[in-house]
């Protein structure tokens, strides 16, 4: 009876047993991940790649995004910039005419109110009375225009002074601008940042190579520059088996060309958050990176298919 119960108890273990099965592709450890750039209408155009499988140095080339309109739009801001800064320039000369203006009807206004108060201290006696009455409205009158003339003066130089406040303001912004468009022009051409060998990514609603006269929306990955050496792998996790599996979880890995041989692995890394991956359905996948523990054959190479073998348990992060 205790020898049933054993096998029993034996055989309820095999069945509560459970493997999940996870495919990743090799990559290196040192990887350069290029995503579409951010662009004005956040789905950009790739016009240009370098082809995959080749192996490219640091500087090298690797992607072209259509820039036809960020270059449209470059071109109507120096334009504005330049239309901006001709206004602006023939302001500037018309307000300095004016400020000469009034300097000059100042410095006259000036002279004439002098003028007419050496004539108003000349007595009564000397003139007689309507003389002298005249020279009283003439001082009147002068300073009059004298208060005028001041009063233009200061409002020439305070407009001369506004119109080049609000020309560096309007030249600094309209360059602002021009200087973020060109610099986001820069972002699409896009270079290596380490030798390595170039892979596509796929797409997520067809699980097809990216290619060049793809549209994609801003961050999502075009390709990745791998090395050769510090090899691991990236794989996708199905949100219902995201609780069953932790990192330092053990793992069995098969690479597709070489499925006789099994290498052990242990998961390093967990996304927390899920993608959308279309191809295999409406649930989200977490990105997995899991780390050879073995040596593996020198022909293991960026790219290729592994099959990931998880004994299921109740994950403990």
């Amino acid at each position: 009876m205790k020898r049933l119960l054993l096998i029993f108890l034996f055989n309820t273990d095999i069945l509560l047993a459970e493997s999940i099965y996870i495919t990743g592709a090799v990559e290196s450890q040192n990887t350069q991940h290029v995503l579409m750039p951010l662009v004005p209408s956040f789905n950009g155009k790739i016009s240009d790649m370098v082809e995959e499988g080749s192996f490219v140095n640091k500087g090298d080339f690797l992607v072209k995004i259509d820039g036809s309109s960020v270059d449209s739009q470059i071109e109507a801001q120096i334009e504005q910039l330049n239309v901006f800064k001709a206004t602006a320039e023939k302001k500037d000369v018309d307000l300095k005419i004016q400020l000469n203006q009034s300097l000059i009807a100042y410095e006259r206004a000036k002279t004439a109110k002098t003028i007419a108060q050496v004539k108003s201290q000349v007595p009564l006696d000397f003139i007689g009375e309507l003389a002298y009455k005249q020279n009283q409205l003439t001082l009147k009158n002068a300073e009059k225009s004298y208060l005028k003339a001041s009063n233009d003066l200061t409002e020439a130089r305070l407009k001369q002074q506004e119109n080049k406040q609000e020309t560096l303001l309007g030249i600094a912004q309209k360059q602002k601008k021009l200087t973020y468009l060109q610099d986001t022009i820069k972002k699409f051409s896009i270079h290596a940042s380490q030798e390595g060998y170039v892979i596509y990514s796929t797409q997520a609603w067809s699980g097809e190579k990216i290619q060049i006269g793809d549209q994609m929306n801003s961050g999502i990955q075009i390709l990745s520059v791998s090395e050769s050496s510090n090899l691991q792998i990236i794989a996708w996790v199905n949100a219902i088996d995201r609780p069953k599996i932790s990192v330092n979880t053990a793992v069995t890995i098969q690479f597709d060309a070489f499925m006789q041989q099994n290498y052990r692995g242990q998961i390093t890394h967990i996304a927390s958050g899920g993608e959308d991956k279309q191809i295999w359905g409406d649930a989200l996948y977490y990105k997995t990176t899991i780390q050879i523990l073995e040596q593996t054959t020198e022909n293991l190479l960026i790219g290729m298919s592994a099959l990931v073998e998880i004994e299921a348990g109740e994950a403990h992060e």
